[in-house]
């Protein structure tokens, strides 16, 4: 009789333990993150003494490499491998939150509120029309950021190309460290593209 009992404890004992153990994992915290507009001040500045300020923009559509769409947010740890994050996520679409925050740096860079996001009503007057591919955006915690990215641009009066190009953008991760640092500097990483798309509107609009 003891024996059983004996047995008994033990398993409850066991039992006790996973239970707790897996409660223990539940309750780590899931950290969520969002890109931010990031433009250089004296570039804005610049780009607004064009005659830009009334031109309507569209952005989109965005597409961004299939690695990159999902909730976790990837890191890279060599060429080759990447790591996907187990608690920290994207607060929503990265694509979406690309589109936005381009819109926004386009919009101070360029010195207009005129612009719309994909898809569009057909009736909007469109000037400009920015199509862009995210093929990498990632980036290891104690080095840099990579963005590579390539776009088109479109007269809409007459859908003719005025530009089409591919870049390639590193950024320093500085602080914090870990993955908000990855965040801060992906962010500072769109800024730089947006200018590059900025600038070529702002040359193709005074021909």
């Amino acid at each position: 009789m003891l024996t059983k009992k004996y047995f008994a404890l033990v398993l409850a004992t066991l039992v006790s333990v996973v239970l707790f153990s897996g409660c223990t994992m539940q309750t780590k915290p899931t950290r969520f993150y969002t890109l931010t507009p990031a433009v250089d001040s004296s570039e804005s500045i610049q780009l607004k003494n064009s005659s830009t300020n009334n031109l309507v923009i569209g952005i989109g559509p965005v597409k961004v490499a299939d690695y990159l769409t999902q909730s976790r947010i990837v890191t890279r740890i060599d060429d080759n491998v990447i790591k996907r994050a187990e608690f920290d996520q994207w607060s929503g679409s990265l694509q979406d939150n690309i589109a936005n925050v381009l819109s926004e740096n386009v919009s101070a860079l360029l010195g207009t509120k005129k612009i719309v996001l994909h898809p569009w009503r057909s009736f909007i007057p469109i000037d400009y029309k920015v199509t862009l591919e995210i093929v990498r955006f990632d980036g290891k915690s104690d080095d840099n950021v990579t963005l590579v990215a390539s776009w088109v641009i479109l007269r809409d009066r007459d859908k003719s190309i005025v530009d089409m190009n591919r870049i390639s953008i590193q950024e320093n991760i500085n602080v914090p460290a870990g993955v908000a640092g990855i965040v801060s500097a992906q962010s500072k990483a769109l800024g730089r593209l947006s200018a590059e798309i900025s600038q070529s509107i702002t040359q193709h609009s005074m021909e």
